[in-house]
């Protein structure tokens, strides 16, 4: 009985700071795709030496890929369910290898930021999706 009352204690706990790590992780993203396409260096080196098509590719998939974390952000937000946070979490952590694929590709150095970028921006979206999920499902079974 005990631990039941102590539990109602901490659940909450947990469920704020990944919301907050994830509310950070978003202003965080939208912070360096703005710095980015401005031409900034100053959390990615975009390799300055490259020109015509691959000049701008990296610059410009951040601005794609910022949009559609926006939009899953605004539609979580409004309908109050981050279950989609969860693949779009595993989306940000398989950009991981997928920019390294580019590099190799297209025979250019990727910048070191990016994987931390989308470790990052992938764990957040995973774990607040996550304890979202097992908070609704722990809800559910107390209205039952």
């Amino acid at each position: 009985m005990n631990t039941k009352n102590s539990d109602n204690k901490i659940l909450p706990y947990l469920k704020v700071i990944p919301a907050i790590n994830f509310n950070m992780a978003v202003v965080f993203l939208l912070i360096v795709t703005v710095t980015s396409a401005t031409g900034s260096t100053a959390f990615f080196d975009n390799n300055s030496e490259l020109y015509g098509a691959l000049a701008s590719n990296l610059r410009l998939m951040l601005i794609y890929l910022t949009l559609s974390q926006f939009a899953i952000y605004c539609f979580c937000s409004y309908s109050q369910n981050y279950r989609l946070l969860v693949p779009a979490g595993m989306f940000w952590l398989m950009l991981m290898g997928s920019i390294e694929f580019y590099g190799m590709v297209n025979q250019i150095a990727i910048d070191e930021s990016y994987r931390w970028f989308f470790l990052y921006l992938g764990a957040s979206n995973l774990i607040y999706g996550g304890v979202s999920i097992v908070f609704n499902k722990h809800s559910y079974q107390k209205v039952k």
